[in-house]
């Protein structure tokens, strides 16, 4: 009777035992699965587990966000074009000088009235450019100009032949609800010229923007 007794004993012991064991080596198991990985630079995919299943998962990025962003950088986006009269005379080129320190030019007509950019004009513009070069004669370019981009907020910008300079006086007429308004405006040698003309009271204002290369007078 009494060896019975030893026997069970001992083998509850045994198993109180074994069940502890198992018992840690779960909770082991579990916290090594919950523990995200953090090798690496790259996004890794980890899982927190229970006993008996996944309860969630979630992607960690070791050393950097993982959010994703957008850039935005203003260009410049061309609408279409606004033209003048069509003009026989022929173009002078400049054949032994070479222009440098050439900016940029923009033109709007806008309303008295609203401020707003106009539509349905006709705008013609003569581009004088001189160039003197010690031990050379002088020359000067000469270029007729009807055709205009058309650029946000209503800028447009003259459209020249690729054998110009694009520099230079320009002397311009513009035809709207049948006026004529003439007036002049220079290339400026850095930054860009904003030239505006105001309808019907025919003011013309200017201001120059210096944003860098590519400046555009909508910036």
């Amino acid at each position: 009777m009494t060896v019975v007794v030893v026997v069970v004993v001992i083998v509850i012991v045994i198993g109180t035992l074994a069940l502890a064991m198992v018992s840690t080596t779960n909770a082991d198991r579990s916290t090594a699965l919950t523990a995200p990985s953090t090798s690496g630079g790259s996004p890794t995919t980890s899982s927190t587990v229970s006993a008996t299943s996944v309860s969630s998962t979630l992607t960690t990025c070791p050393g950097e966000s993982c959010a994703s962003f957008t850039t935005t950088t203003a260009s410049f986006t061309s609408t279409g074009f606004v033209t003048g009269t069509s003009v026989s005379s022929s173009d002078t080129y400049l054949t032994q000088c070479s222009v440098t320190g050439i900016g940029g030019f923009q033109l709007q007509v806008i309303s008295d009235s609203t401020g707003a950019p106009v539509s349905g004009e006709s705008i013609n513009a003569v581009d004088r450019l001189g160039c003197d070069i010690v031990g050379q004669p002088p020359e000067t370019q000469v270029v007729y100009l009807d055709n205009f981009s058309v650029g946000q907020g209503g800028w447009l910008t003259p459209v020249f032949p690729d054998q110009a300079d694009p520099g230079g006086q320009l002397s311009f007429t513009v035809a709207y609800q049948g006026q004529a308004y003439a007036f002049s405006a220079t290339v400026p040698p850095i930054g860009t010229s904003c030239v505006t003309l105001h309808v019907p009271s025919g003011n013309v204002t200017t201001t120059s923007v210096m944003n860098g290369e590519g400046s555009y007078c909508w910036q």
